[in-house]
């Protein structure tokens, strides 16, 4: 018996799961945790929620919501998300844990007690109206890479650069819009070049750590020379602090921060069950196994180990970097509504169907194109013609013909002994291809002993032997039934939902674990009783397909371009005094300050508000519309408002803003 780390690589606490990231990440893990529980590894699959970092930081701003508010939201959500795709994590956890502080902290001063942080003083932006620097998504400006206006400080969403605050032209607060100033700082950054010899030689020699792809990438990428410096904290009050009397408004970087989780959760496990966490993270027998998407692969193997060979602990045994997924030929965006998310579509089909299509549809390492079509006829052929079929075909027979129960075979055929054979063949395939990480194989395998019962049966033709002999006919049920049995275990990793119902029917019992591999070869009792089979699987209909297209193409026509939200000159406004337009019921004609700029602005609000209520107020008011008269009056601009049955309220500001700031 093993014992093996398995881990998925952290979703971020800020937005909901879309399914790209259970193709590349947590189907596969979930996967292999579950084959390894199945031959009787010591298993532990551990995840969470990585929650600090500017994206969180900078949206809690702007909300006016604390930080920890917006990650428990998105927490919550991710669990029940994981819950209705069966991943069987056995502990996720939290970033914001004290745990997972106190675990980073030490982390940090293990590294800087052993040399292998330095200081480093560099100019970055900085709000003199928030006094606040600026760090990555903080600032925004234009790409001088591509022109781009609205890029962020780190990346920029045109070109897909990654940037640096320098990169930045007209660079501006992301809070407030003002400019920003250059100004000196100080911060810690891990110095990643004097562990460059031994990274090299650990990627070299290690010839199976990637299983799929990256040591090529890393070894001519990154590896044929220096290594630069990797800065580990930011100027944020939202992180782990640094833990150093002088690092006062510091926190540690989320790349520094995020994969530690994977030893924060294994302590906060171990915790849990009563085990000892050095056992998996200083044994040197443990396997640790990382599954994350190809996009961050320079991360995990790079910054992570280095990390870990600094303060002692076990390296990665694999780190399994899996293809990206696009859909029907097009990048998933959430900016252009083009994306499926994924609790909507684990809400709408089984989690096996999709469980099926990511892996089935494309080997890991290849990058996979999501067809709803594509996905409807595997899942109809393979699923419900193949799989499903067999097994109702099979348990339905006995069900009406044999009283329920299991026949009593009697001399078995070449025929029968072939198709039990192939029992054996189909287990070692799963295990050995699961092990290989060639996870399509394994579940290939499964299917295609499904279809040579399918072939056996039609073949056999049982329901003509009832009638001329019986014993036959009892001996290609009992034969069918081992089938059926050896599926709803070898399938128990891939198919969680099919495996459990199945088990259920055919023996009346709810597993309540993994159902172990050794019981597959195990002789069915004649005489045992199953319960009355259902369909185990629906057919997609086409009805359906139609309709999730539609409404995706929709969704992608009723979002705009960033450019096309970049013609909108949307500032914050003052208002100086308001009065009613003579001889209208609900004109107001309104002046307002936007910076240096006193307008004039009609707006139909008089019946919802009076003139006096509406002086200093501070509102949104977009400034590039054409020009209008109403009433005889000059308008120069329009109020945002929302409404609801008939209510009008003006937009405000939370915070103590200036008027002429933009809007973004």
């Amino acid at each position: 018996m093993a014992r093996v780390l398995i881990t998925s690589a952290l979703p971020y606490a800020n937005n909901e799961l879309h399914i790209g990231h259970f193709r590349s990440t947590y189907i596969a893990a979930d996967i292999y945790a579950r084959l390894r529980r199945a031959i009787g590894d010591e298993v532990a699959f551990v995840c969470g929620t990585d929650e600090h970092g500017t994206p969180i930081s900078l949206r809690s701003v702007i909300e006016g919501v604390p930080p920890i508010e917006l990650t428990t939201k998105y927490y919550e959500l991710d669990k029940q998300v994981f819950e209705l795709a069966d991943i069987s994590f056995d502990y996720f956890g939290r970033t914001t844990s004290a745990t997972h502080t106190a675990t980073t902290q030490w982390f940090f001063l293990e590294l800087f007690k052993n040399g292998f942080i330095e200081t480093k003083k560099t100019i970055q932006p900085y709000c003199e109206t928030d006094k606040r620097y600026l760090p990555d998504r903080y600032v925004k400006g234009t790409c001088r890479y591509c022109g781009y206006q609205n890029a962020r400080g780190d990346e920029c969403e045109n070109c897909g650069r990654v940037l640096l605050e320098t990169d930045l032209l007209n660079p501006v607060c992301a809070i407030c819009g003002k400019p920003t100033v250059p100004r000196q700082t100080e911060n810690w950054y891990l110095i990643l070049n004097k562990f460059r010899s031994r990274l090299e030689d650990w990627i070299k020699t290690s010839t199976d750590l990637f299983p799929l792809y990256g040591r090529e990438y890393l070894l001519n990428q990154f590896l044929t020379g220096e290594l630069s410096s990797f800065g580990i904290t930011r100027d944020l009050d939202w992180g782990v602090p640094v833990p150093l009397s002088n690092a006062s408004g510091k926190v540690l970087y989320v790349w520094f921060d995020a994969p530690i989780g994977y030893v924060s959760f294994t302590k906060e496990l171990c915790e849990k069950i009563g085990s000892d966490w050095q056992n998996f993270w200083k044994d040197p027998n443990t396997k640790i196994v990382h599954f994350i998407g190809k996009n961050i692969i320079y991360h995990h193997s790079l910054f992570w180990p280095s990390m870990l060979l600094g303060v002692n602990l076990n390296l990665p045994t694999f780190i399994v970097a899996s293809g990206l997924l696009t859909l029907e030929g097009k990048k998933m965006s959430k900016s252009s509504g083009w994306g499926i998310n994924a609790k909507r579509f684990l809400e709408e089909f089984e989690s096996d169907y999709l469980r099926y299509y990511l892996i089935d549809a494309a080997p890991l390492q290849e990058d996979l194109d999501f067809k709803f079509h594509d996905f409807q006829n595997k899942v109809n052929a393979d699923l419900v013609d193949t799989l499903g079929n067999f097994i109702h075909r099979t348990l339905h027979f006995i069900y009406s013909k044999f009283d329920s129960k299991i026949p009593i075979p009697n001399d078995f055929s070449n025929e029968d002994k072939e198709l039990l054979g192939l029992i054996g063949q189909t287990k070692d395939k799963v295990i050995s291809s699961v092990e290989k990480f060639e996870f399509r194989e394994g579940l290939d395998a499964v299917i295609s002993l499904a279809r040579a019962g399918n072939k056996y049966l039609t073949k056999s033709a049982p329901w003509s032997l009832i009638r001329t002999d019986a014993k036959r006919a009892a001996t290609v049920l009992y034969t069918a039934a081992s089938v059926v049995k050896a599926l709803s275990i070898l399938s128990g990793p891939y198919l969680p939902k099919f495996s459990a119902k199945t088990w259920g029917i055919l023996t009346q019992q709810t597993p309540t674990e993994a159902l172990s591999f050794e019981e597959v070869q195990k002789s069915l009792t004649p005489g045992s009783t199953i319960s009355e089979p259902k369909p185990l699987f629906s057919k997609i209909e086409e009805s359906k397909i139609k309709q999730l297209i539609g409404s995706l193409e929709q969704s992608e026509k009723s979002q705009i371009e960033i450019t096309d939200f970049s013609k909108l000159d949307l500032k914050i406004g003052q208002v100086l005094s308001a009065e009613k337009i003579v001889d209208t019921k609900k004109l107001l004609k309104i002046k307002v300050k936007i910076g240096e700029q006193i307008r004039t602005i009609v707006s139909g609000i008089g019946d919802q508000y009076k003139p006096e209520e509406l002086v200093n107020k501070k509102i949104v008011v977009l400034t590039n519309l054409r020009p209008s008269e109403f009433a005889g009056v000059m308008s120069e601009g329009m109020l945002l408002a929302a409404e609801q049955n008939g209510v009008v309220s003006l937009l405000t500001v939370m915070r103590d803003i200036s008027d002429g700031s933009p809007v973004h």
